[in-house]
């Protein structure tokens, strides 16, 4: 059995996309070392040990080849006026074959973490805002506040990676940097410093934050009365507004899929202008994380390609986007796609798929591309697995502050079709020659 160890190996399974992982690899299987992080471990682990002669075509629950799979898929699509093209979890290489097959036949793209982008992108919109990059707060932030979000539960390395580092370019150490965690964290191992210095924690429950964030850029501007009431923890707060005013260079970090409410945008509206009114008399910035799913990878091919971001469609042959009425769910529910093709080709825990019944009761047809170890999915008529970035083909991915864009090294030999190559021959089957 052959046997090798690969280093520096770039890690897809959250937005950090760490790049110094190292992987044993015998035969077909992987253990992934190295600094690599338990979801890291176990998606590797899970995509790899997934026998190689087993199952890996199904139609309505049924094991077939993949030429038999593959005929099924061209009789759902060929005839589709209205195809909606969800999930969107791949990689660069997976989405521009995607693009390709959307542009084809007229599909509605929508990732499955579009709505937690869209909490980002009003706010931008609204009023812009200003944000960094992770070598800058491992390099600068000597205050980091972390709103909302437990960043160690959606990116179990932020810490080692970004804060706890032996040689920042511009301080003198790391240990002195103080980080405030506002809200419930659950662990707080990683946001401890390697001297055992604890993180300040002001405990809020989710349906307090959006007011905290609304009394914490009042403070950052003086614009509250000086007989403020309220029950939040105002001195606690005060402290941490003057701290970031003090700061040479404060961050503000969230994760907009943790501002899970409505008109949670407002929230994101609050943190970015409490940022902008600091940088009038010192340096902070804000840190959205994200990339998790292959989000900003997909985003940016849509970008790079169409102009427009996730809920776009191109059934009219160039790009309308609608934020609102091109949701994944909105159309389900209203009966406007009369085909779902689900791609869940990254973390192989990550296939919740969208409820395919409309409020007539009508189910839509669903064809889904999952990575291996990914469970059989009940409501698709047609279930592929294909390859995964990083383990059983090449790739590239793009990380959490949307700046670099990582090479992904295909692992292990496996007979699995790429997104792509789905995509190329579905064109190929409808008549179109793929680029």
């Amino acid at each position: 059995m052959a046997t090798a160890t690969l280093t520096d190996v770039a890690c897809p399974f959250c937005g950090l996309g760490c790049d110094d992982l190292t992987l044993d690899v015998s035969g077909e299987t992987l253990a992934a070392s190295g600094g690599a992080c338990v979801r890291a471990k176990l998606a590797f682990q899970k995509i790899a040990s997934t026998p190689a002669d087993a199952p890996h075509s199904w139609v309505e629950g049924k094991p077939v080849s993949l030429d038999q799979a593959m005929a099924r898929v061209m009789d759902l699509i060929a005839p589709s006026k209205a195809p909606l093209f969800g999930g969107l979890a791949t990689d660069v290489l997976g989405m521009r074959g995607l693009m390709e097959l959307a542009d084809r036949t007229g599909a509605l793209l929508d990732h499955m973490n579009s709505e937690a982008k869209l909490r980002n992108l009003r706010s931008v919109q609204d009023a812009g805002w200003i944000t960094t990059t992770l070598s800058e707060v491992r390099n600068r932030a000597d205050v980091i506040v972390c709103f909302g979000t437990d960043v160690s539960a959606r990116f179990p390395r932020f810490f080692e990676r970004c804060v706890w580092v032996e040689e920042p370019m511009f301080l003198k150490d790391s240990e002195h940097r103080q980080v405030i965690i506002i809200g419930q964290p659950k662990d707080l191992a990683g946001a401890t410093s390697p001297k055992g210095r604890v993180p300040e924690v002001i405990s809020l429950s989710p349906d307090r934050l959006a007011e905290a964030a609304a009394l914490m850029r009042g403070l950052v501007a003086g614009s509250l009365p000086p007989q403020i009431q309220t029950d939040l923890p105002l001195e606690a707060l005060k402290s941490v507004a003057e701290r970031l005013k003090q700061a040479h260079y404060g961050v503000i970090v969230w994760a907009a899929a943790d501002l899970d409410w409505s008109h949670a945008d407002l929230t994101v509206q609050a943190l970015t202008g409490m940022v902008g009114t600091l940088n009038i008399t010192t340096r902070c910035s804000g840190l959205p994380l994200g990339g998790s799913d292959g989000d900003f990878s997909s985003d940016a091919v849509m970008l790079w390609q169409t102009g427009y971001p996730f809920r776009t469609s191109l059934a009219s042959g160039t790009g309308h986007y609608d934020p609102v009425m091109h949701s994944t769910q909105r159309v389900l529910h209203e009966d406007e796609a009369d085909l779902l093709l689900w791609v869940a080709g990254l973390d192989p825990d990550r296939t919740q798929v969208p409820n395919t019944q409309s409020a007539s009761g009508k189910h839509c047809p669903m064809i889904a591309l999952t990575s291996a170890g990914a469970p059989l999915i009940q409501e698709a008529m047609v279930q592929i697995t294909v390859a995964t970035p990083a383990v059983d083909t090449h790739g590239y991915f793009f990380r959490a502050d949307k700046i670099v864009s990582l090479p992904l090294r295909k692992a292990i030999q496996r007979s699995y079709p790429t997104v792509a190559e789905f995509a190329h021959r579905v064109m190929a089957g409808l008549g179109e020659k793929a680029c």
